[in-house]
């Protein structure tokens, strides 16, 4: 195996945003209203900064900003409606961001598809409510009930859409499901081509890495996996390919395959 630093391919890759403020222990801001008017203020002390607004202090965070204007713009929102208010705030600030929803884009189609973004879209699918009990059916909101049955067919609609995409492991308690719950979106109407795209291509083009990665091209890094079938169906990792290396996932039993292939040839020999 290699060294993290060594697998490394760009030290600096994007700028990356949300309405959250992380860990910090400063109170403001405290409010999605808060969080809304700091970044427009930040966007506009980088302007006066930029624009002559250094010549009597220097402030490094805003000049950081500035180095980094030329990066990817990534954007944790989550509702389709903090997807519209991130992308209005990248609008007026001339940014197009790459935004991050929540799994119910479905809801707002038409609205999101005027933003032009780009969006990271998790695949954290609604567990089966228990509604054994009556009192729990009753207090249970039909809007999460939609959600829990709409949400499986949501990378299929903003497919549809023709909206950018690519898939994410973020929310997941177990990140193992992960497979699975694409394999369930293919199976209400996401095109398979369009999957393997949202986990290869557009990943690495949304980083500005795609001359380096997310597709089989000569003179790009040997990334890939070998599978015994559509993985997307029944197929088994057996291999995973990085930087030219390989690791064994699961090691193939050739006599059952070549038992497997014996019995499809007996069974072409059958008549009809």
């Amino acid at each position: 195996g290699v060294n993290e630093n060594e697998s490394l391919l760009e030290e600096k890759v994007a700028s990356f945003f949300s309405f959250k403020k992380g860990i910090t222990r400063q109170s403001y801001p405290s409010s999605l209203m808060g969080s809304i008017a700091l970044l427009r203020q930040a966007y506009l002390d980088a302007k006066w900064y930029e624009n002559g607004g250094n010549k009597e202090e220097q402030n490094l965070s805003l000049q950081h900003w500035i180095d980094n204007d030329d990066l990817p713009a990534f954007f944790e929102a989550g509702s389709w409606q903090d997807i519209l208010r991130a992308d209005k705030i990248g609008d007026e600030a001339g940014v197009q961001y790459i935004i991050k929803g929540g799994g119910e884009e479905y809801r707002r189609l038409e609205l999101l598809q005027q933003t032009n973004a780009e969006l990271i879209i998790p695949l954290d699918f609604p567990k089966t409510y228990d509604v054994e009990d009556p009192l729990d059916a009753h207090y249970l909101e039909l809007t999460s009930m939609k959600h829990w049955e709409l949400a499986p067919y949501n990378l299929a609609r903003v497919a549809e859409a023709n909206i950018n995409f690519a898939v994410t492991t973020d929310g997941l308690e177990d990140k193992k499901v992960f497979l699975k719950n694409l394999k369930t979106a293919i199976k209400k109407g996401l095109d398979k081509e369009t999957a393997l795209k949202a986990l290869t291509y557009n990943p690495a083009k949304m980083v500005g890495a795609n001359n380096q990665v997310g597709s089989l091209q000569q003179g790009k890094l040997a990334n890939f996996i070998i599978a015994s079938g559509d993985v997307f169906e029944d197929g088994e990792i057996l291999e995973n390919w990085v930087l030219g290396q390989k690791y064994t996932v699961k090691k193939l039993d050739t006599r059952d395959l070549a038992g497997n292939y014996k019995l499809q040839l007996d069974g072409q020999k059958r008549p009809p």
